[in-house]
């Protein structure tokens, strides 16, 4: 086993379990996550699922999977545990955009070059916008646990990429980039409320 299969498959298992203190966090009322958010993301998961070449490693398919899956469950849960809140201008724009970058990435998706990619990264930040508001302006309302894993998660996959190419780069950096900006918030209103490590969990 090499040492970056190994680090992609440790970077998969992180992320994978990033689920479980979300998903317990949704149920107790704890957290409240975008539903336009998470709607985006698993649409975009599940086009990168679809069109991942059956050529592909075995990390990054289950990688596929996994930014299909986790995104799907935690949307589906909103849809039963959330409270139904009109969506905003900011939330209409980010759900417009963001599906139309899709659309737009799924006829471009076996163009060569960094386009492609950079119109998946377009389209994920347009779901990221919402959340990122959110955990600015009510950090008490979103647990870290979570996103630390995706952060961790991401940051770990960017060392397991056994090509090493600007595109091969760009969403991972981005991904770690992304979840660094969500969690940084939620650490520091944690840390100057000196909530203990504990209850930042679930």
């Amino acid at each position: 086993m090499t040492e970056t299969y190994f680090l992609g498959l440790l970077a998969q298992f992180i992320l994978a379990i990033s689920i479980f203190p979300y998903t317990i966090s949704i149920f107790r009322g704890t957290v409240k996550p975008n539903r336009i958010s998470w709607f985006i993301w698993s649409v975009i998961g599940f086009a990168f699922w679809l069109i991942t070449p059956a050529t592909a490693d075995e990390v990054t398919r289950m990688l596929t999977v996994i930014f299909m899956v986790n995104p799907t469950i935690i949307f589906i849960l909103t849809l039963f545990k959330g409270e139904y809140i009109k969506p905003d201008r900011l939330e209409v724009f980010s759900l417009i955009v963001g599906l139309s970058a899709i659309v737009v990435w799924y006829f471009y998706r076996q163009s060569s070059g960094i386009f492609p990619i950079s119109l998946a990264i377009f389209a994920d930040f347009c779901a990221l916008l919402p959340t990122l508001r959110f955990v600015f302006m009510t950090p008490d309302e979103e647990a870290p646990l979570a996103w630390i894993c995706f952060f961790l998660g991401s940051f770990i996959a960017l060392f397991g990429i056994e090509n090493f190419t600007l595109e091969s780069v760009l969403l991972p950096a981005y991904m770690t980039m992304g979840a660094f900006f969500v969690v940084s918030p939620l650490i520091r209103y944690r840390i100057r409320m000196k909530i203990p490590i504990r209850n930042w969990i679930i």
